[in-house]
């Protein structure tokens, strides 16, 4: 005959019977909490480097507008006449090796790359000249150059 002492109820067996089975259940629950907060964090970086090269970029794009704005802003105070010989790259203008100066703290900018473009041509009157200045930059690890163009007339007074 069965002892009644080792007798399990039929409660008593299904508890036993589902403890045994959720061993290690919380820890699979723990490790898929893991898993989900590092892919949150993996995002949380990229979002963050992104953000950082957008501003850095948008630093550029001012530095570049503010330069070419102060460039055509020296032109209007000088003379018209006189533009198209001091701004003349191929001859070493004065006022173009100041220019191609400044636009080397663009990043991606040397002597022989990415210099700025400056056309100057006959303007609408005897006495003004029509400016065409562009102002390049490249990012290092992007090889997309970025520009930013300013058309401007200069007249003289």
């Amino acid at each position: 005959m069965s002892d009644p002492t080792h007798r399990v109820s039929a409660t008593q067996w299904v508890d036993r019977q589902s403890r045994r089975l959720q061993r290690g259940g919380f820890l699979l629950e723990a490790l898929v909490a893991l898993l989900i907060f590092s892919f949150g964090m993996v995002a949380v970086i990229g979002l963050h480097g992104r953000a950082v090269r957008h501003v850095n970029e948008a630093q550029y794009r001012a530095e570049a507008s503010s330069l070419a704005q102060a460039t055509i802003a020296a032109m209007r105070t000088s003379d018209p006449a006189t533009l198209a010989v001091r701004y003349d790259a191929a001859a070493g203008g004065s006022d173009y090796r100041a220019l191609l100066d400044q636009t080397k703290r663009l990043p991606g900018v040397t002597d022989k790359r990415n210099a700025p473009d400056v056309t100057i041509s006959a303007g609408p009157s005897d006495t003004s000249r029509e400016v065409g200045l562009t102002v390049y930059w490249e990012v290092a690890g992007n090889s997309t150059v970025h520009r930013h163009a300013v058309n401007a007339v200069v007249a003289g007074n």
